[in-house]
């Protein structure tokens, strides 16, 4: 009896020494993009309907998006700033829900789950999205 005991508690603490893993979930497309449609909402209602086609562009937005990390706990209760709409090649799509603020140099974005944009690619981000507001 005594030697079971041992023998459980051994395995216990070499159960536990392994260490805990976590994984982070990450944003991927889900495919090669051919186009991005931009629409306004909530505050940017008037913003005129955008559709993106440029690599350059595509890329800014794939670059503040792609690999993003997600967010926990508690989300506003604000309604999206911009809808994404993401046509593949494959001819597949996407619906994103997108905030960015300028003002603090921060956005995230919605599909399926919260994630929070690239920070470093944030920048250009808001760059691409203001010199879309200033074009009507």
């Amino acid at each position: 009896m005594k030697k079971m005991v041992v023998l459980m508690v051994l395995l216990l603490l070499v159960g536990c020494s392994e260490g805990i893993k976590t994984e982070v979930k990450t944003f991927e497309f889900a495919g090669e993009i051919r186009k991005i449609i931009v629409i306004g909402r909530g505050a940017n209602i008037e913003f005129n309907k955008r559709e993106i086609e440029n690599t350059v562009e595509i890329n800014v937005m794939k670059d503040a998006m792609q690999n993003a990390i997600i967010l926990s706990g508690r989300h506003t209760d604000e309604g999206p700033l911009y809808e994404l709409e993401v046509i593949y090649e494959n001819g597949s799509k996407d619906k994103i829900d997108l905030w960015i603020y300028a003002n603090t140099n921060t956005g995230r974005f919605y599909l399926n789950d919260m994630y929070s944009l690239n920070e470093g690619a944030i920048p250009a981000f808001i760059k691409l999205f203001d010199s879309y507001k200033e074009v009507r």
